[in-house]
């Protein structure tokens, strides 16, 4: 009888803590969760990543992932100005900055060069750049 209850409290745990065959960070709530750094640098000097992209209607351009998230705000999204940016999705898929970018509304395809280094490593395509929990990014624009 032991073993039987046993088994079942098993079976119960394992659909209470859903997991991930992609090593992805899920949250209480069985979301995919996870938190990337992105610093931006326009001409040499740090600006802001704006507050409540993907949930501020005037930096939420673009609503092809709103189904992946939760109400009111884009998978892809921030808070405030800190760069964290939040990946918080009913499934577990990759996202990507050039995602992010569309989401804001920040079209960087006419300035004349841009450079992303992720975790201090050169990173050749910013916007094929999947979103990994921990990852600190700096994307540099350059308008001259």
């Amino acid at each position: 009888m032991a073993i039987v209850i046993a088994a079942g409290i098993a079976v119960f745990m394992s659909y209470q803590q859903p997991k991930s065959s992609t090593s992805v960070p899920i949250d209480s709530m069985g979301m995919m969760h996870l938190h990337t750094h992105l610093t931006l640098v326009f001409d040499g000097k740090e600006a802001p990543v704006p507050a409540q992209i993907g949930i501020d209607q005037t930096l939420w351009n673009d609503h092809s992932l709103d189904s992946y998230g939760m109400t009111g705000m884009a998978p892809l999204h921030t808070h405030d100005t800190s760069g964290t940016i939040h990946v918080e999705s009913y499934k577990i898929r990759d996202y990507y900055l050039g995602q992010l970018l569309v989401i804001w509304g920040l079209d960087l395809s006419g300035y004349k060069q841009v450079t992303m280094t992720v975790n201090g490593q050169p990173f050749p395509d910013y916007q094929n750049y999947v979103f990994k929990d921990g990852d600190k990014i700096i994307l540099s624009v350059n308008t001259k």
